[in-house]
């Protein structure tokens, strides 16, 4: 398919659930005010459900593992999970839901709630929308965002102070490359 006739597909009314194969979310802090940590989680599940009444009325959400954080280093991974950090024993799973999407150039804004270690806060994502794809099985379409939050807005104070500064820093980033998928093999497109 080509990429004009890519971006004249639309986002049909209904689920469209996370692939979370394709799908990557990632959270980093500054490590010793030198370099990004950065932590994958790779279980993670959601889905999109377009109103078909008002695009607008729409809604988001997102479940993530805590449980599933990987670094590539098991005693980091260990120590992420455990109580200073995500406490993920007590507080399996992250989880974000929307409140309201509104458009903004190049993508949508998602307004929602939270929930990280327990605790629920407000987030804004700004995301970048990549457009629809018809692919072997149905649609696919995409977004990506960055965000950054306190963690200590959410109970994760731990940390070790410096001379120069702090060994995490208090800000997080949080980067999302979301693909969903619709089901609909009337739709698909079968490669050349």
């Amino acid at each position: 398919m080509s990429q004009t006739s890519s971006k004249q597909l639309q986002l049909r009314a209904g689920t469209w659930n996370v692939d979370a194969i394709h799908s990557q979310v990632f959270a980093s802090v500054w490590h010793m005010s030198v370099a990004r940590l950065r932590a994958k989680f790779p279980g993670l599940s959601g889905r999109l459900q377009v109103d078909p009444e008002d695009p607008l009325r729409s809604s988001f959400e997102i479940e993530i593992d805590a449980r599933s954080v990987t670094t590539g280093h098991p005693a980091q991974e260990d120590f992420m999970r455990s109580e200073p950090w995500l406490d993920a024993e007590r507080h399996p799973t992250i989880g974000f839901r929307s409140t309201s999407i509104a458009p903004r150039q190049g993508g949508f804004t998602i307004d929602g709630e939270l929930t990280m270690k327990g605790v629920t806060r407000p987030l804004q994502i700004p995301a970048d929308f990549h457009g629809v794809v018809a692919d072997s099985w149905g649609l696919r379409a995409g977004f990506t965002s960055v965000v950054t939050i306190d963690r200590r807005d959410f109970g994760i104070t731990w940390n070790r102070i410096f001379s120069w500064g702090p060994m995490a820093s208090e800000e997080m980033e949080i980067a999302l490359d979301i693909e969903l998928v619709y089901p609909d093999e009337s739709l698909a497109e079968k490669p050349a």
